[in-house]
């Protein structure tokens, strides 16, 4: 499903809203000469029951929110506030832009990978079912009782996963990695030149302008590492950058 709300640029100000809900299923993401890790489930792992390997595709995002938005202040020459203002004053307080562009999304399917262990294959370790009478632990992004980065409150959260039985894969996607923000801002100044129809602007531009982290998603989820189980190791994002630009319109 996907809702757009949209309202074309108009007096100074006009954006767009896109919400997505999905969910996709496949038995495989990419290649089977893929590389396998957490996210790179292209091979099968068991080349006999390709259903055996059905579960959330590797870039399943069930939810996906971009907005962005451009808006004029109305305040100058010819505006709402200070309509009548003398050119001297214009070029201060006229003239000014702010655009933004948001980006939201849920956080992609993870395997608990039960380590060393090869229930259907000699390549590639087997999945892990959730325990008999155990329901899932609380997957989200926190920071765990060794006060590290994590997509589980607490690395016990292990205690909830078991091997699968011998001659099953297992349970493919069976977490989520963290989700994704981001806020991409930009103030921009337009001078009116003397000559008609030419302008100069001024623009200060920040992606991801609140310097917000973005984690990756764990480097093991793996029950043979229960001390770190579930916890993130990098970012996904960079830091705050900034840029300048100088703009001449005619």
């Amino acid at each position: 499903m996907t809702i757009v709300v949209r309202r074309a640029v108009s007096h100074g100000w006009g954006y767009d809203f896109n919400y997505t809900l999905s969910h996709s299923i496949d038995n495989g993401s990419a290649s089977e000469t893929g590389s396998q890790t957490l996210n790179l489930t292209g091979a099968l792992q068991d080349a006999f029951n390709a259903n055996g390997f059905r579960g959330p595709s590797d870039f399943d995002m069930r939810h996906l929110i971009t907005a962005d938005a451009v808006v004029e202040l109305p305040v100058g020459k010819n505006k709402m506030f200070l309509g009548s203002s003398p050119r001297w004053l214009d070029a201060i307080v006229g003239g000014w832009q702010v655009t933004t562009l948001i980006s939201v999304r849920t956080g992609t399917p993870l395997n608990v990978i039960d380590s060393g262990v090869y229930n259907v294959n000699y390549e590639t370790s087997s999945y892990s079912i959730l325990a008999p009478g155990a329901t899932l632990p609380a997957n989200h992004f926190a920071f765990d009782n060794n006060g590290n980065p994590s997509i589980f409150t607490n690395t016990s959260a292990v205690n909830a996963f078991v091997g699968s039985y011998p001659g099953a894969v297992g349970t493919r996607g069976i977490v989520r990695g963290p989700g994704f923000f981001n806020t991409d801002l930009a103030i921009g100044k337009t001078f009116r030149l003397p000559k008609e129809g030419h302008r100069v602007q001024v623009r200060g531009e920040a992606f991801n302008a609140f310097n917000h982290v973005n984690f990756s998603n764990p480097s093991s989820v793996s029950l043979a590492s229960p001390t770190t189980f579930g916890e993130i190791t990098s970012t996904a994002n960079n830091a705050r950058v900034m840029q300048f630009a100088l703009r001449y319109e005619f």
